[in-house]
């Protein structure tokens, strides 16, 4: 939230209002809004699905019931698939017996689709000679029906694939006898064939009124639209018949197979419409909660005027005290909040006034002791100058062993004056070098110095003297008994983005709980005690921290000449 920082206190409160109350209002408002219309919508999904459901079995029941007339109508065990074997090549009646079995199949008609009167059906059966027998409730007219009989036939005829099985068609204008008017019918046709040679013997048609279909579908009563598709994806009715408007809507669908037939009734309806009533109750209450922002921001604003101004004063007096107008102070009036801030302002004024002007006594004071530093150069340099005199004149004279040591000791006081810089790791041990040689003066021991450094590591900058005190410890711990083969080697080596450094002597060695003491004293922040290898050791490992960070570490092992290890470990940087 450091971001609010940026502005005002009046802004920061208004944002935080925003962020923390009417933006989670909001938020929860559309959620519960969106939450109660998909809970609406699903709610009504379920029902209308109760309801397609229910439709689809009335339909399915019906299309059995057709299914079972059909075959008890021509199945082998009935008493009239020898009149349609007899009737199957009449063109016309000519005599008693054709008119006694035309009579008989009507009757045997009635009576296997009287389980379908609920339905209307108009059932007749067309024999191969294209004669019709018709059921007793027939009201169509037979001329008119001709044609489109012959239409079906024929195209029965061509497509043999069907074999048995019912075919579905559908007669949009079908002429009544009695009325004169035209009504559409939903036909089922099965070809019926002897049970025993599987010839044909005529076809059996059973017409189901587009009326049933309307009835069936106007149940419903709401504002939805059902649609039954035949086997084949075409509509076999629409109720009620869709606009362009419903075309465009938001629609959603429910889908119900009619297992008998294989037909899929679809159910459609506005999720709009549905919710239309919840919608206008939000814009009314997001109406009102808007007004209510709007009054809240106006009210704001007047109050935060009151306490604009005063905060404008003393942003005023702040910046000119700033600017250099140390006496300046803000005028207090009253005891209002306000006045109490602007109190408290005027007393750090007063101190931060008493504050600058200790700072530049210390500024004087700090200038004065510089120039004193400065001064105090000159006696190292008239001291190293004296030296390199004295090695110059030791080198004329042919003694070259002194002069060496003299240059040596020229080295270290050189990085003695300069041990706050770095330097690289090779020069480190060049260093290293001239310490043994004027120790090999002081102790007159004869110690071999051994330096292997990765080439990727002699340009790592370290800090200057940092392996100095560890090679005075093993030279004034480790070899204070004056061994003859006395040996230091000093390894630096690269370990995965480390560097790693092992300062290794051959003298007398320690004990390993001396090393674990003295490994947890160099490591720990209190003050060392008076040791020299302590105070060596921590010196060491301080620096290492400081320059470095906390991913240093510095470990005391003996090693397999029985003297001791110390190794280094900081990042490679």
């Amino acid at each position: 939230m450091d971001w609010l920082l940026r502005f005002s206190f009046y802004t920061r409160t208004q944002i935080s209002l925003f962020i923390f109350i009417l933006l989670p209002l909001a938020i929860v408002s559309l959620l519960s809004y969106y939450l109660i219309k998909e809970v609406v919508i699903d709610k009504f999904h379920a029902s209308n699905r109760s309801v397609v459901e229910v439709i689809s079995s009335d339909l399915d029941k019906n299309v059995e019931d057709i299914i079972y007339a059909s075959n008890l109508f021509a199945s082998a065990d009935s008493s009239s698939i020898a009149d349609l074997m007899a009737f199957k090549d009449v063109g016309s009646i000519d005599s008693s017996k054709d008119y006694f079995i035309y009579k008989r199949l009507s009757e045997s008609m009635n009576l296997a689709f009287s389980k379908t009167s609920g339905l209307n059906a108009q059932v007749f059966f067309v024999n191969n000679s294209g004669f019709v027998v018709y059921a007793a409730n027939n009201v169509l007219d037979f001329p008119a029906l001709k044609g489109w009989m012959n239409g079906v036939l024929s195209g029965m005829a061509r497509d043999e694939s069907l074999g048995g099985r019912m075919r579905w068609v559908k007669a949009d204008s079908l002429k009544l006898y009695s009325s004169g008017e035209t009504q559409g019918f939903y036909y089922a046709v099965k070809t019926i064939r002897d049970p025993s040679m599987k010839k044909k013997v005529g076809t059996l048609f059973v017409g189901v009124p587009i009326e049933y279909f309307e009835k069936l579908l106007s149940k419903d009563g709401g504002e939805g639209e059902f649609e039954l598709l035949s086997e084949d994806g075409k509509t076999i009715y629409r109720y009620p018949a869709r606009t362009e408007s419903q075309a465009a809507g938001d629609w959603m669908e429910i889908r119900e197979a009619v297992a008998k037939p294989g037909w899929e009734l679809v159910y459609r309806y506005s999720s709009k419409a549905i919710t239309a009533e919840i919608s206008r109750m939000f814009r009314v209450y997001a109406l009102i909660l808007s007004l209510c922002v709007l009054a809240f921001l106006l009210i704001s604003v007047l109050i935060a005027r009151t306490l604009h101004r005063p905060l404008g004063k003393l942003r005023r007096t702040a910046e000119r005290f700033g600017e250099g107008d140390r006496m300046l102070r803000f005028p207090v009036r009253g005891r209002d909040e306000v006045a109490v801030l602007g109190s408290a302002f005027n007393r750090m004024l007063d101190r931060i006034n008493q504050l600058i002007v200790d700072v530049e006594q210390e500024q004087e004071e700090k200038r004065a002791i510089e120039l004193q530093a400065l001064f105090s150069q000159i006696r190292p340099h008239f001291l190293l100058n004296t030296l390199n005199s004295i090695k110059c004149n030791l080198a004329t004279d042919g003694d070259a062993v002194n002069s060496k040591q003299i240059d040596a000791l020229m080295s270290l006081l050189r990085a003695y004056m300069r041990v706050n810089e770095n330097c690289t790791l090779a020069q480190e041990c060049k260093l290293l070098g001239d310490y043994v040689e004027i120790m090999q003066m002081r102790s007159e021991i004869p110690v071999r110095l051994h330096v292997h450094i990765d080439e990727s590591l002699e340009s790592l900058e370290v800090p200057r003297l940092l392996l100095q005190p560890l090679v005075e410890n093993a030279i004034v711990h480790g070899f204070a008994e004056l061994p003859d083969d006395a040996a230091i080697w000093v390894r630096a080596t690269e370990d995965g983005g480390y560097c790693r450094i092992e300062i290794k002597d051959n003298g007398a060695g320690m004990s390993q709980a001396e090393r674990e003491a003295l490994g947890r004293a160099a490591a720990s922040d209190a003050e060392p005690q008076a040791s020299n290898r302590r105070i060596g050791l921590a010196n060491v490992y301080s620096r290492l921290r400081l320059t470095y960070g906390a991913g240093v570490s510095m470990d005391i092992a003996g090693n397999e000449t029985g003297g001791v290890s110390v190794i280094l470990r900081f990042p490679k940087r």
